[in-house]
């Protein structure tokens, strides 16, 4: 797929190939692309994150993708478990230590750049990228905001967003549907909508709504019918 001729080596290491790819990290994003969807939207009221809960059987009961980090503090991931389960408590660890040392709840901004710092360092010393993108949501200066951390250590913010599989029809159909000024309620419908259009063979799935007007979240379990 990315090991070219041309490219033969750089892909086992991280390195440089010779047209300026890090050929681990694009295969990182691979295993991202491979892991269940997960959908992300703010709204002026609050955040709504749908994560798809996908299992290899009947009898194994599905891991959850949205992990609370603080009270109003969430990270929803697609990729591998076991990666999201080091970054997700490096997460927990930072928040706690923020609320201890300055009395107050991590933001968004600082908690995804923390994790994107750990991330990028992974490229820089020769260790295997981690094969995992995480959705960070929350309160920043009061409002709610939305930050991405890709396993190349970058990070960014969104409105919307969509990772995991069929992620660039979701994302093509969040640009369609998207408005600045919809309601938690909007936010949420448009989020499953997304979903249930393009995996319509879908798995069971989480939603976690965030109303930071009412201090209220809310996070349900749909089972597939």
């Amino acid at each position: 797929m990315f090991g070219t001729p041309g490219n033969a080596g750089y892909d086992r290491t991280i390195m440089y190939s010779p047209d300026g790819r890090i050929i681990q990290a694009e295969y990182a994003r691979e295993a991202v692309r491979r892991g269940s969807s997960v959908i992300a939207i703010k709204c002026p009221e609050g955040i709504t994150m749908l994560a798809e809960n996908r299992s290899v059987s009947k009898l194994i009961e599905a891991s959850e993708k949205i992990s609370q980090i603080d009270d109003n503090l969430y990270i929803a991931f697609s990729g591998l478990l076991s990666d999201s389960k080091v970054l997700i408590k490096e997460a927990q660890v930072f928040s706690q230590i923020n609320r201890i040392t300055y009395g107050e709840e991590c933001d968004v901004e600082s908690l995804a750049w923390r994790i994107s710092k750990i991330a990028q360092k992974i490229t820089q010393f020769g260790g295997r990228p981690f094969g995992v993108t995480l959705i960070i949501a929350g309160i920043n200066n009061s409002k709610p905001e939305i930050s991405v951390v890709e396993p190349s250590g970058a990070k960014y913010e969104a409105k919307a967003i969509a990772i995991g599989r069929e992620d660039t029809e979701i994302m093509s159909y969040l640009e369609s549907n998207y408005r600045p000024d919809m309601n938690l309620e909007e936010s949420r419908k448009l989020a499953e909508e997304a979903f249930l259009k393009i995996n319509k063979d879908h798995n069971d799935y989480e939603i976690l709504t965030m109303d930071f007007k009412n201090q209220e979240v809310r996070k349900d379990m749909i089972k597939k019918e």
